[in-house]
Parts: C-alpha cells; structure tokens; sequence
C-alpha cells in the first residue's frame, strides 16, 4: 500500500509553463483530520473552492497552490504559495476553530543526482555564497538564491521523467501548521475550569474561589505578617 497523499499535487515539465495551479484536498493529502464543516465554510468565504479535476474529494477542504517556474541549466526551480484552512481545537473552550494558512515554498529539482556534502565550507564569506560538492572532488559555486533551499527540498528530476510527485512536500507544509494556539474566536470565553462548562454557550453557577491554596509556605504570608503584628500590639 503507498502512502495515502501519493499523487495529490503532479508537477509536469513543460518547457513553455512558467506559472501553475493546482488543487487539491486535505484528504486527498491525507489530512482529513483536520478538515471539518468550520473549514470548509471559511474556505469558501476565502473564495477557495475545489476544481472538478479533483474527482476522489469533491466534498473536501480545498488547498490552492499556486507555483511560478523557473529554469536554469540543468536546475529546475518552484517557488510556490500554499492557502488553504484547517481545523484545530480551540485552545480556549476546545470547539473546533478555523486556522488559515499562507505558506511560501521553494523546491529546487535537478536533472543531475542529489548529493548532500559530507563537509561543508564554513570559511566561505556571505558574498561569496554557500559552496556544495559535485561528487567529483571538485567545489561548485552555486546560485544565493539555491543556496538558501533546504536539502529536504532538492528533488532528483532527471530530464527523462516527465512527471515527478511533490505531494509529500505540500503535505508537509500544511502539517507544519498545526498549532496549539488556535482561538475559534477572539471573544471567546472558554471553560470554566471548575466544572467544564462552555461559557460561550451556557452560564456557569461556579464561584471563583477566593482563597488560593497549595502556593507553598509563602502562600498565606500576607495573612501570617497580619497575625504577627496584631499580637505584638
């Protein structure tokens, strides 16, 4: 069995394409966890809706990629931009909430193998630019820009594939965004810690306890001091 988000986002190689549009679905991606209700209604207030060439998820949470192309010999480039919403548990009252996401992306594909430097030049200066190793004992300048892209994010695309699946990286990106910090709404009043109740909804007949406990032997000292100077009056 492969991997459940194999085939979600296919990049082609077309020499006259210099910008492209995908679509696809958190659970094309293998995300349907996080897709709900809540983040498919605010996707479509988002105006992100899914294409009729997703035919598997056709009900899913939309995720719009948009990538510009950019070739150089033998190198490949994309630089993309990811939007799309997730649902996450409220960090306040634990329904879900809407999370939207805006992640850029850069891959960088080439016809010749991948190989990682075992040294890296720490000498080099910052004009000079990060330098990496051809696999022929031989330092090889390369670009600033390529410089910066993450050796996860070097894909071998030699020049006889047309095809080449970058899926895993999408899904990737999206799952990076998950956060404990999601808020369904600003105004939101949580629970009450005492007996669960979501204030949003219903009213809680809890009563804050005045008296702090279990704060350690300075806990009661403001009451401790008072004590001590009305006896020595």
């Amino acid at each position: 069995m492969g991997s459940p988000w194999e085939g979600a986002v296919i990049y082609s190689r077309k020499p006259s394409v210099t910008h492209m549009e995908y679509c696809t679905t958190l659970e094309r991606l293998g995300l349907g966890k996080l897709s709900s209700d809540i983040s498919k209604s605010r996707a479509s207030v988002m105006g992100l809706r899914v294409t009729k060439d997703v035919k598997d998820y056709p009900n899913g949470t939309p995720v719009q990629i948009s990538i510009d192309v950019t070739r150089k010999k033998q190198k490949t480039r994309l630089d993309g931009i990811i939007k799309t919403v997730i649902s996450l548990g409220c960090n306040r009252c634990g329904e879900p909430a809407a999370e939207c996401i805006f992640s850029n992306f850069s891959l960088l594909l080439s016809e010749e193998p991948i190989e990682e430097p075992e040294i890296i030049d720490m000498g080099a200066s910052f004009k000079e630019g990060f330098k990496s190793f051809n696999g022929s004992n031989q330092w090889v300048q390369e670009d600033d820009d390529d410089a910066s892209i993450d050796w996860d994010d070097r894909l071998y695309f030699p020049l006889e594939e047309k095809e080449i699946d970058i899926s895993k990286h999408i899904r990737d990106l999206v799952h990076l965004e998950i956060t404990i910090n999601a808020i369904c709404d600003p105004r939101c009043k949580g629970i009450c810690l005492k007996c669960g109740t979501n204030l949003n909804t219903s009213s809680c007949s809890c009563k804050e306890d005045v008296e702090k406990k279990d704060y350690g032997p300075l806990g009661n000292l403001r009451k401790q001091m008072q004590q001590k100077s009305s006896y020595s009056q």
